[in-house]
């Protein structure tokens, strides 16, 4: 990757001498940038371009180029990709657009140049992008005209869309924020988001990252990347509509549709989730400050509405705003002209007008244990601009010494914005809810768990298993889906806890099953169709004796196409949970665990991780859910057996993760209470083996 970023030589292939022409633009963005290698330009038609030559062909040039840069109609891309192989051309950014994103049989143009630059060892980037730049090389080869250098710094961007990607570079300009690398990857057909990042997070003079993506090709080798750096990844992942059109066949399927997925997962890795460009501009602009230890942050605001707006905000985004000792607010309260206010935090300041005093208010609060942040919002106007600009310089000097961010949110004029934007070194803020946004992700760093392993590591399938269930596994039917008897088969033999059946074939044979399990019993029947079994029928619960059992099973045969019934001893007590198990085409194995019944489905409350997982991934799992304390003992509730809880989402977890055949698996309901956990009833649902 780094041969993109630090060529001696650029080839611009699509340069002409007419006005308007865009390859001229890339030559242009060059100059402003200050790359200080030769670049070459190449055009069929010839001709000079200030006073340079237009070479008509690659072959024509004095030397191989270290980079080549293609901007010419898309059917002619393939044979200018295999000049470039023919003449050693190693590194090709393709910013021509036509191909795959118009369909059709544009795909052919693809498939084209993937086979030429397998054939010749050729990387490139694209097509359907705008390239890279790099402020350390002076490479810039975007076709827009870029007008002026950006400022030099450690923010890298990886943008899939080329005019997403030139908003931030613009925006982040004119913040200030220094920019290392930046790169539009288009299409993805050669380099993607793995590749870039992967050379990033090594790259020494990128502090921080910026994807912004519209599809996730191998999620989970990017989450791995994410995982082993300390370096921030923030990701705004767009497009979030459900992408997989297929039929979901089990509730896991359903409830884990494409966002959430992303959501957990980069949640899982440690990378900063955004939504939204002003979000992730405002994320990024926290990420220039120091990095807050914890969540505790102090408000101060000269407006008492902007304290209350503030603490609202704290509030949603889960950040604590702690007590302030007298010894701090009794010697600022004696400056305030009259006692309207109580001090407290927020801090409302509005009653005091001695600017001088705000460096001390602002250190001291710095300088309390029990503080990680400080959030000053700070108007002014007219003769208050000169004492404010002041306090901006020493609020970034205070931020430096103590180690502590300072998010400074300054209503003032746009002018006046202008003027004081670099006085402090730090970022400014529109509004409290943008600064506080910017602490809480950037606070949400120290909470990443340290780990060099990839993700899920842990195993808790017994190893001398694997025959049996890849037995159980090939006993589906035409369309994959396990029956009840050999769903329940399957994960009884990987470990986890089941209620006991027997299997019997006509109400005589339930009801001897039934009498020698000893009563209560439950009938389920056996079909792949009856995915709601309870709404068809084809589940009754306590049955008591003999002869209930069999008029029952009876019913059940005489009523639904079943050859097949499960009788399972009634398990009383306890709570419904979900646990389950999808491969993702992205992001591979995961594991979803939800409260059961109706609220999993209706209210959504479930947490996702990658598989397979360890207790600490699968208690994080249980604490995110929003009636966790339903789990906990609640009202008089016993409490369920958390470790007999945890266990099962492991074990699912490591059984997807073994068997990637596996495509959905559903353990729905499991019963939990004090004693322990047991599944009920389960679904799977299996790639065939002749496709695996």
């Amino acid at each position: 990757m780094r041969g993109f970023f630090y060529p001696e030589s650029v080839a611009v292939i699509g340069v002409s001498p007419r006005p308007g022409n865009l390859g001229r633009n890339i030559v242009t963005n060059l100059k402003i940038y200050g790359f200080g290698g030769p670049v070459f330009c190449v055009s069929p038609r010839g001709g000079q371009f200030e006073g340079q030559p237009i070479y008509t062909s690659m072959d024509q040039l004095p030397q191989t180029p270290d980079l080549a840069v293609i901007l010419t109609p898309a059917p002619t891309v393939p044979g200018l990709l295999e000049a470039c192989g023919q003449l050693g051309v190693k590194r090709v950014i393709i910013e021509s657009g036509g191909f795959s994103e118009l369909g059709g049989e544009r795909a052919g143009l693809e498939a084209q140049i993937k086979r030429l630059a397998k054939q010749y060892g050729i990387r490139f980037i694209g097509p359907n992008c705008i390239g890279v730049i790099c402020t350390q090389s002076g490479v810039a080869v975007p076709f827009p005209i870029l007008g002026r250098k950006a400022p030099t710094g450690g923010l890298s961007i990886v943008a899939q869309s080329g005019g997403i990607g030139l908003t931030y570079l613009h925006r982040f300009s004119q913040e200030a924020i220094g920019i290392s690398k930046f790169a539009s990857v288009g299409n993805k057909v050669n380099v993607g988001e793995r590749d870039l990042l992967a050379y990033l997070l090594d790259d020494p003079d990128t502090t921080a990252i910026l994807l912004y993506l519209e599809s996730i090709v191998d999620g989970r080798a990017m989450c791995d990347l994410i995982r082993q750096s300390d370096k921030p990844v923030v990701v705004h992942k767009s497009n979030i509509a459900e992408l997989s059109h297929g039929i979901a066949h089990s509730h896991t399927a359903a409830l884990a549709n494409d966002d959430l997925v992303v959501e957990e997962a980069l949640k899982q890795a440690g990378a900063i989730r955004a939504h939204t460009v002003n979000d992730c501009i405002n994320i990024v602009k926290g990420l220039t400050m120091p990095r807050p230890k914890g969540r505790r942050v102090v408000v101060v605001s000269r407006s008492g509405g902007h304290a209350v707006v503030a603490a609202d905000a704290a509030h949603r985004l889960g950040l604590d705003l702690p007590r302030l000792p007298d010894s701090y607010l009794e010697p600022i309260q004696k400056h305030f002209r009259a006692s309207v206010i109580k001090l407290q935090n927020p801090l409302d300041l509005g009653d005091l007008f001695h600017f001088e005093l705000y460096v001390e208010i602002l250190r001291g609060a710095l300088s309390q244990d029990n503080v990680d942040a400080v959030m000053i919002v700070l108007g002014y106007r007219g003769p208050e601009a000169k004492p404010s600009r002041e306090f901006l310089k020493q609020a970034g000097e205070l931020c430096r010494k103590y180690g502590k961010p300072v998010a400074l949110v300054i209503l003032a004029e746009p002018e006046e914005l202008a003027l004081v934007s670099g006085l402090s070194g730090l970022p400014l803020f529109q509004a409290p809810e943008e600064a506080l946004l910017a602490l809480t992700r950037s606070a949400s760093l120290a909470d990443r768990r340290p780990r060099e392993d990839r993700l899920g590591c842990a195993d808790y399938i017994p190893v001398d298993v694997a025959e049996r269930l890849e037995r159980i596994l090939n006993a589906t039917g035409d369309d994959g889906v396990l029956e009840l008897p050999e769903a329940l088969h399957l994960i009884s033999a990987a470990g986890m806890p089941v209620a006991p059946f027997v299997v019997a074939g006509d109400p005589r044979e339930a009801a001897g099953a039934a009498a020698a399990m000893g009563f209560p019993v439950a009938l389920k029947a056996v079909g792949v169709s009856l995915s709601h079994k309870t709404d068809q029928g084809g589940v009754i619960l306590n049955l008591a004796s003999e002869d209930a059992v069999e008029k029952a099973a009876a019913r059940m045969f005489k009523m639904l196409p079943i050859k097949r019934l499960v009788v399972m001893s009634m398990i009383s007590g306890g709570q419904e949970v979900i646990v389950g198990a999808k491969q993702d085409p992205a992001f591979g194995p995961l594991v979803l665990f939800g409260l059961g019944g109706v609220t999993a489905e209706v209210l959504k409350d479930v947490s996702l991780r990658l598989a397979p997982v360890d207790d600490v991934e699968a208690g994080a799992m249980l604490d995110g859910l929003r009636g966790a304390d339903l789990l906990k003992g609640y009202r008089g509730l016993p409490a369920a057996n958390r470790a007999a809880v945890l266990q099962v989402i492991m074990q699912v977890a490591s059984l997807a993760a073994r068997q990637p055949r596996i495509l959905e698996l559903d353990l729905n309901p499991v019963l939990v209470g004090p004693g322990g956990a047991v599944a009920v009833d389960a679904r799977v649902r299996v790639r065939p083996q002749t496709s695996h």
